[in-house]
């Protein structure tokens, strides 16, 4: 397990996704969490202080270094504390979500490199599909329609 000083940047592998938070101690983690047993959602997206344990839920603690920090580490922590047990109804899956959070308490800036990585592949796969489309108009177009010869 990665060993986590005040003020990182922490996240934890969910399969299909990096859950984020910001790591204040060895038993707390401030970070996006919904109400228990509920779905994330802007009604239920609370800032909360949980326990590493709760944060990690099984899984392992990982640390983004490719967040450059602007804050000290105290005011990182500080920054997601003064938030906690607010309901920002902010939350967004792709504006504003754990990940934006977290680096926004560690730079002033939301950013998230899960949605950035989402859009690209988006964007690359309408991109290969308008492709596919168009290659198919341009073959088709050269075809003889059904029952009539192609002139030679």
């Amino acid at each position: 397990m990665a060993v986590a000083q005040k003020g990182d940047v922490i996240y934890v592998n969910r399969g299909l996704y990096q859950h984020y938070g910001i790591y204040n101690n060895d038993k707390s983690v401030i970070h996006f969490s919904p109400d228990q047993g509920k779905e994330i959602s802007p009604e239920n997206a609370y800032i909360r202080e949980t326990s590493l344990l709760e944060f990690l839920s099984g899984g392992n603690l990982e640390i983004d270094h490719s967040v450059k920090p602007v804050f000290p580490a105290e005011e990182i922590v500080h920054r997601a504390l003064r938030l906690v047990g607010t309901n920002l109804k902010k939350y967004k899956l792709l504006s504003f979500n754990c990940e934006h959070f977290a680096f926004w308490c560690s730079t002033g800036k939301l950013k998230s490199k899960q949605v950035r990585k989402g859009a690209t592949i988006a964007g690359g796969v309408t991109l290969a599909a308008t492709a596919a489309v168009l290659l198919k108009i341009l073959l088709d177009k050269d075809k003889p329609a059904r029952g009539e010869q192609r002139e030679v």
